[in-house]
């Protein structure tokens, strides 16, 4: 069974976790996959602040709730280590420099100003790096989690589920909902053929812990701010009701958070141009921290025809407005999941639920490699029809994603090193 290693929650220092939070945010280029591959670079191999079977726990966890996953996984994190007050200064602290960022480019950058394919050329060697740490992350997280002939079945399953049939199975496979079904059917499976497995009960149980303000808050806010915004079609206050909307139902990260935005205030209500918006989605690549906040630049430039302080608002209220939903979540069920996990029925069905998530990880990894490895005529399109005729084949890149898998697995070398050098690269080495 996942090792439950609540034991050591006591041992953590928690200024040394928040400067360790706030490396990782100011060097997380690369989306959600690459946040948990730098949580498990530093928070688990480095620190040592928990295994990888309980990094893998609370991603699962997270993947299985609406919102930010990556982000809801630090959180968790937070809270496992310092309750709702670590949790809290967790999630300022690693929102807080992507927020800033994005705030001032919603000020400097318009489509006037702003020329993305420099940004793009400067970043290129990211993608290639983010294939790389995933790939290192889910190899050595599966060497850790897959201990049976039913775990390496599962995790194969989950891979198998969320990348290869992609290609023959697009539109039923391609949905966000697949990683919490994945995730619940290695569960049940790990379930099934472990329920006559003996398993010890748990004297130190904590008893069953029921956060119901977190969950009162939670919809007396969506309820609340949709009247209101109902009865009062308050601008600053549509940008908050309609992020928190987008926080409390999305799944999939930003991939399908994206196309929402776009139609609400780019084509419903005109808060943007479609040139500004595709300006903040490549600025928010080029930016380290959660993908979500392309909230705070989209809520700071649709108060712009204001003084700077409104424009600010703006940005803060697409930042609480994308963010809050899923805390609160993770506030209401991480206590909750934390007194139930050593029931018999849970720890029967967690080894599946873990190898799963390894799989997925290694599946985050192929899905990334494919844009870099090879030439689309249409992009995220990863049908073999859909391959250029003539050169598809990046030789380059797959040997970048090679050697820079082979250096991570030799040199020891602090994440903001790589990073760093990723973006000096693409500055001196000319395209």
């Amino acid at each position: 069974m996942a090792e439950l290693s609540g034991s050591k929650v006591h041992k953590i220092k928690r200024l040394l976790f928040l400067r360790d939070v706030f490396v990782i945010s100011i060097s997380a280029f690369g989306g959600p996959e690459m946040h948990l591959a730098l949580f498990n670079k530093r928070l688990v191999e480095m620190r040592k602040y928990l295994s990888h079977e309980d990094l893998l726990e609370l991603y699962s966890l997270a993947q299985m709730l609406p919102g930010p996953s990556s982000t809801q996984t630090i959180t968790s994190m937070g809270y496992r280590f310092g309750g709702a007050t670590l949790a809290f200064l967790t999630l300022m602290i690693w929102v807080m420099p992507a927020f800033i960022i994005m705030t001032l480019c919603s000020f400097i950058f318009s489509s006037s100003y702003f020329d993305a394919q420099r940004t793009m050329e400067v970043f290129r060697f990211i993608q290639p790096l983010a294939v790389a740490f995933i790939i290192v992350a889910g190899w050595k997280m599966a060497k850790k989690v897959v201990k049976t002939k039913l775990s390496a079945l599962l995790a194969f399953f989950a891979f198998g589920m969320a990348a290869l049939m992609r290609h023959p199975l697009e539109k039923v496979f391609k949905t966000p909902w697949i990683f919490p079904i994945v995730l619940i059917l290695g569960g049940v499976i790990s379930y099934l053929v472990n329920r006559k497995e003996v398993v010890e009960a748990d004297s130190n149980r904590p008893k069953l812990k029921i956060k119901w303000l977190y969950l009162i808050v939670f919809l007396a806010i969506f309820i609340g701010s949709a009247v209101a915004l109902k009865i009062t079609q308050d601008k600053p206050l549509s940008i908050f009701q309609n992020t928190y909307q987008f926080g409390t139902i999305v799944f999939g990260g930003g991939n399908v958070l994206v196309p929402m935005m776009y139609d609400q205030f780019v084509q419903l209500k005109e808060y943007l141009t479609a040139d500004e918006f595709l300006t903040g989605i490549g600025l928010n690549q080029a930016v380290p921290g959660p993908i979500f906040t392309i909230a705070t630049y989209i809520g700071g430039l649709s108060l712009r025809d204001g003084s700077v302080t409104y424009q600010i608002l703006g940005s803060v209220l697409g930042t609480v407005g994308i963010f809050l939903p899923g805390a609160l979540m993770i506030f209401f069920i991480y206590p909750l999941w934390d007194s139930i996990k050593n029931l018999k029925v849970i720890r029967r069905s967690l080894d599946g639920i873990v190898a799963a998530s390894s799989g997925l990880v290694l599946a985050a990894g192929y899905l990334l490699f494919l844009p870099v490895a090879f030439r689309w005529k249409e992009p995220n399109n990863f049908f073999y029809t859909n391959l250029l005729e003539e050169n598809f084949i990046q030789w380059g890149e797959i040997g970048l994603v090679i050697a820079l898998v082979i250096l991570l697995f030799n040199l020891k070398l602090p994440s903001p090193i790589w990073v760093i050098s990723a973006i000096l690269a693409g500055v001196l080495i000319p395209v």
